[in-house]
Protein backbone atom coordinates (compact mmCIF):
# COMPACT_ATOMS: atom_id res chain seq x y z
CA UNK A 1 0.00 0.00 0.00
CA UNK A 2 1.33 3.40 -1.06
CA UNK A 3 0.08 6.84 -2.10
CA UNK A 4 1.60 8.56 -5.12
CA UNK A 5 1.25 12.51 -5.58
CA UNK A 6 2.51 14.50 -8.33
CA UNK A 7 2.27 17.94 -9.20
CA UNK A 8 3.90 17.78 -12.95
CA UNK A 9 6.48 20.22 -14.18
CA UNK A 10 4.82 23.38 -14.88
CA UNK A 11 6.93 26.43 -13.28
CA UNK A 12 4.46 27.75 -11.52
CA UNK A 13 4.08 26.59 -7.57
CA UNK A 14 1.11 24.69 -6.61
CA UNK A 15 0.97 24.65 -2.87
CA UNK A 16 -2.55 23.93 -2.65
CA UNK A 17 -2.32 19.94 -3.54
CA UNK A 18 1.07 20.14 -1.42
CA UNK A 19 -0.62 21.57 1.54
CA UNK A 20 -3.54 19.34 1.29
CA UNK A 21 -1.18 16.21 1.27
CA UNK A 22 0.37 17.84 4.53
CA UNK A 23 -2.91 18.34 6.36
CA UNK A 24 -4.20 14.78 5.39
CA UNK A 25 -0.66 12.77 5.43
CA UNK A 26 -1.62 11.06 8.48
CA UNK A 27 -4.63 9.23 6.78
CA UNK A 28 -2.88 8.49 3.48
CA UNK A 29 -1.85 4.99 2.59
CA UNK A 30 2.38 4.88 3.57
CA UNK A 31 4.90 5.24 2.20
CA UNK A 32 3.87 8.63 0.10
CA UNK A 33 6.05 9.73 -2.15
CA UNK A 34 5.81 13.12 -3.12
CA UNK A 35 6.68 14.01 -6.74
CA UNK A 36 6.70 18.11 -6.22
CA UNK A 37 7.96 20.12 -8.89
CA UNK A 38 9.41 23.20 -9.12
CA UNK A 39 7.33 23.65 -5.35
CA UNK A 40 9.44 23.75 -2.33
CA UNK A 41 8.63 20.83 0.01
CA UNK A 42 9.80 19.23 3.22
CA UNK A 43 7.66 16.96 5.18
CA UNK A 44 8.75 13.80 6.94
CA UNK A 45 6.10 11.63 6.54
CA UNK A 46 6.68 11.27 2.76
CA UNK A 47 9.24 10.75 0.47
CA UNK A 48 9.85 13.75 -2.23
CA UNK A 49 11.54 13.98 -5.06
CA UNK A 50 11.51 17.02 -7.35
CA UNK A 51 11.28 15.41 -10.32
CA UNK A 52 10.66 11.33 -11.52
CA UNK A 53 12.27 9.89 -14.80
CA UNK A 54 9.39 8.94 -16.86
CA UNK A 55 10.23 4.80 -15.90
CA UNK A 56 10.57 6.04 -12.06
CA UNK A 57 7.15 8.08 -12.66
CA UNK A 58 5.02 5.34 -14.21
CA UNK A 59 6.37 2.79 -11.35
CA UNK A 60 5.34 5.02 -9.07
CA UNK A 61 1.50 5.09 -10.14
CA UNK A 62 1.99 1.20 -11.68
CA UNK A 63 2.39 0.58 -7.77
CA UNK A 64 0.46 3.43 -5.54
CA UNK A 65 -3.02 2.33 -3.75
CA UNK A 66 -4.09 5.71 -4.21
CA UNK A 67 -2.47 8.05 -7.01
CA UNK A 68 -2.81 11.96 -6.41
CA UNK A 69 -1.96 14.23 -8.89
CA UNK A 70 -2.46 17.54 -10.94
CA UNK A 71 -4.87 17.92 -14.12
CA UNK A 72 -1.78 17.70 -16.81
CA UNK A 73 -3.10 15.69 -19.94
CA UNK A 74 0.47 13.51 -19.33
CA UNK A 75 -0.17 12.24 -15.73
CA UNK A 76 -3.69 11.84 -16.32
CA UNK A 77 -3.11 9.28 -19.50
CA UNK A 78 -0.54 7.33 -17.37
CA UNK A 79 -2.32 6.93 -14.61
CA UNK A 80 -5.68 5.56 -16.45
CA UNK A 81 -3.01 3.85 -18.57
CA UNK A 82 -2.24 2.03 -15.60
CA UNK A 83 -5.65 0.78 -14.33
CA UNK A 84 -5.91 3.59 -11.90
CA UNK A 85 -8.44 5.81 -10.59
CA UNK A 86 -6.80 9.31 -9.66
CA UNK A 87 -7.66 12.10 -7.38
CA UNK A 88 -7.34 15.17 -9.24
CA UNK A 89 -6.55 18.88 -8.55
CA UNK A 90 -6.63 21.10 -11.37
CA UNK A 91 -4.01 23.66 -11.24
CA UNK A 92 -6.12 26.98 -11.28
CA UNK A 93 -5.23 30.00 -12.82
CA UNK A 94 -7.22 31.94 -10.25
CA UNK A 95 -4.52 30.80 -7.59
CA UNK A 96 -1.51 31.23 -9.85
CA UNK A 97 -1.40 28.06 -11.04
CA UNK A 98 -1.19 28.11 -14.27
CA UNK A 99 -1.78 30.21 -17.01
CA UNK A 100 -5.17 29.43 -17.82
CA UNK A 101 -8.02 26.76 -16.38
CA UNK A 102 -7.33 24.12 -19.51
CA UNK A 103 -6.77 21.02 -16.42
CA UNK A 104 -9.93 22.30 -14.77
CA UNK A 105 -11.48 21.13 -18.23
CA UNK A 106 -9.92 17.93 -18.45
CA UNK A 107 -10.58 17.04 -14.98
CA UNK A 108 -14.41 18.09 -15.33
CA UNK A 109 -14.55 16.09 -18.66
CA UNK A 110 -12.89 12.78 -17.26
CA UNK A 111 -14.86 13.14 -14.23
CA UNK A 112 -18.23 12.77 -15.85
CA UNK A 113 -17.07 9.56 -17.97
CA UNK A 114 -16.11 8.09 -14.86
CA UNK A 115 -12.11 8.08 -15.33
CA UNK A 116 -10.97 10.51 -12.12
CA UNK A 117 -12.22 12.40 -8.80
CA UNK A 118 -11.88 15.54 -9.04
CA UNK A 119 -11.16 17.41 -5.91
CA UNK A 120 -10.24 21.60 -5.31
CA UNK A 121 -9.70 21.69 -1.45
CA UNK A 122 -7.85 20.13 1.72
CA UNK A 123 -11.39 19.41 2.96
CA UNK A 124 -12.62 17.06 0.65
CA UNK A 125 -9.30 15.15 -0.38
CA UNK A 126 -9.97 11.99 1.82
CA UNK A 127 -13.42 11.64 0.63
CA UNK A 128 -12.07 11.76 -2.68
CA UNK A 129 -9.50 9.01 -1.83
CA UNK A 130 -11.86 6.88 -0.52
CA UNK A 131 -14.57 7.63 -3.64
CA UNK A 132 -11.76 6.74 -6.17
CA UNK A 133 -10.84 3.67 -4.25
CA UNK A 134 -14.30 2.46 -4.29
CA UNK A 135 -13.98 3.27 -8.29
CA UNK A 136 -10.94 1.14 -8.54
CA UNK A 137 -12.35 -1.67 -6.98
CA UNK A 138 -15.22 -1.96 -8.98
CA UNK A 139 -13.65 -1.52 -11.97
CA UNK A 140 -10.97 -3.97 -10.93
CA UNK A 141 -8.69 -5.24 -13.45
CA UNK A 142 -10.78 -5.65 -16.53
CA UNK A 143 -9.49 -3.30 -19.16
CA UNK A 144 -10.15 0.76 -18.41
CA UNK A 145 -11.33 2.25 -21.61
CA UNK A 146 -9.42 5.19 -22.99
CA UNK A 147 -11.87 8.39 -23.43
CA UNK A 148 -11.58 9.70 -26.91
CA UNK A 149 -10.54 13.32 -25.57
CA UNK A 150 -7.73 11.06 -23.84
CA UNK A 151 -6.47 9.64 -26.70
CA UNK A 152 -6.98 13.04 -28.70
CA UNK A 153 -4.55 14.38 -26.43
CA UNK A 154 -2.23 11.73 -26.43
CA UNK A 155 -1.75 11.85 -30.13
CA UNK A 156 -1.18 15.74 -29.48
CA UNK A 157 1.73 15.02 -27.20
CA UNK A 158 2.91 12.37 -29.30
CA UNK A 159 2.83 14.54 -32.34
CA UNK A 160 4.56 17.29 -30.40
CA UNK A 161 7.70 15.52 -28.79
CA UNK A 162 8.18 13.95 -32.45
CA UNK A 163 8.59 17.76 -33.25
CA UNK A 164 10.96 18.94 -30.38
Amino acid sequence: MSTFVSVGNANQPFTRLLDAITACADLLPKPIVVQHGHTPFNDPRCEGHAFLSMDQFVEQIRSAEVVIVHAGAGSVIHTIRERKVPVVMPRRAKYGEHVDDHQQELALALAEEGKLVVVDDVASLLSAVDKARAMQEKSGSKDIEIPPMVKVVENLLTALAADS
